[in-house]
């Protein structure tokens, strides 16, 4: 009997860095697979589609624009929802055969913009997700998790009526500047909340809420295992694309392993058995809120989707409104 409420999120998006991977093979098929089984078990989700990218295959009149629109139709149809995701590198982005080239990738987070900028961007991604779903824009993901500072998002999520942020990740920090930055570290709760000028604070009188992201503490040798599992059981992503590779990204590797180590609740890159080790650390939490790419999906990935709407309700985003504004 499904009896606790969870949150399933998916950032809907190409691979941004190296090779972008064509739309057919790296979000088009793999969310295929994903809805067959949210239909399967009468669950929903939320996807939040980098809007950036949609316009840009407007701009250039390409074909994939029609593919895309066609299925978030279908994901809305079948009772899931479609929010608002921004990568602004995508401004700098142009078409390289069946895949993206990037000129540059100084414009990764939003507050490399202007506010004005900002707003229409947020004007522009939501109109556009309107007219091809026909359904509200209420919730926002930052690209790259990249929300903080909030002061100058404020007006954009005003004017859009977005009432819903998902960018946090508690505990979670990178600084990686001019391109990347967020800053977690003083989130208090890893419950929902609301907030009002910074997405870090709770503020129970504040305009938006704040569903951050389940994150949890494993064990370095647990994640040892589970990438030798990895690589015994070895199931190849849907993606045909590679992402940036940030400086830290083998900084330290070694020592992690006599240490615990922060993960957010995903689907992707864990066996089965570090998912089911991970879930049981969840169990007790009041709501799970996972998030996951269609991009990086594979087998195991679905398998490990499969248990959690086996036993869990998911909530879509006017569900989430209904019971915490």
């Amino acid at each position: 009997m499904q009896n606790k409420n969870t949150i399933i999120t998916f950032d809907y998006e190409l691979f941004l860095g190296e090779k972008s991977g064509t739309a057919q093979k790296s979000i088009l098929e793999p969310t295929d697979k994903i809805i067959t089984l949210l239909k399967q078990y009468k669950a929903k989700a939320i996807f939040f589609v980098d809007t950036t990218y949609l316009m840009t295959l407007k701009k250039y009149n390409h074909r994939d624009f029609f593919k895309i629109s066609k299925q978030l139709q279908e994901i809305v149809k079948i009772g899931s929802s479609v929010e608002l995701h921004l990568h602004p590198q995508w401004l700098d982005a142009k078409p390289n055969k069946n895949e993206w080239i990037f000129e540059s990738f100084n414009r990764y987070r939003l507050h490399s913009l202007s506010q004005q900028e900002i707003i229409k961007l947020f004007e522009e991604g939501s109109c556009l997700l309107e007219d091809i779903t026909n359904t509200k824009i209420q919730a926002f993901r930052a690209g790259g998790w990249s929300i903080t500072p909030f002061e100058k998002l404020k007006e954009a999520f005003v004017k859009c009526g977005i009432k819903i942020d998902m960018s946090v990740l508690p505990n979670f920090y990178k600084n990686e500047l001019p391109m990347h930055y967020y800053d977690f570290r003083n989130v208090s709760s890893k419950n929902i909340y609301k907030f009002e000028d910074d997405v870090s604070k709770e503020n129970k009188d504040g305009t938006f809420l704040e569903i951050p992201v389940t994150t949890y503490y494993v064990n370095g040798i647990d994640l040892v295992i589970n990438n030798l599992i990895k690589k015994i059981k070895y199931k190849p992503i849907y993606g045909d694309g590679k992402g940036l590779k940030t400086a830290n990204e083998n900084k330290n590797k070694f020592l992690r392993i006599f240490k615990k180590n922060i993960r957010n609740a995903t689907f992707e890159g864990q066996s089965e058995w570090f998912f089911n080790k991970s879930l049981k650390l969840l169990e007790k939490l009041p709501i799970i809120h996972f998030v996951s790419h269609p991009k990086t999906f594979n087998q195991t990935a679905l398998n490990n989707m499969e248990k959690i709407l086996k036993k869990y309700n998911t909530l879509n985003t006017n569900d989430i409104l209904k019971e915490f504004m």
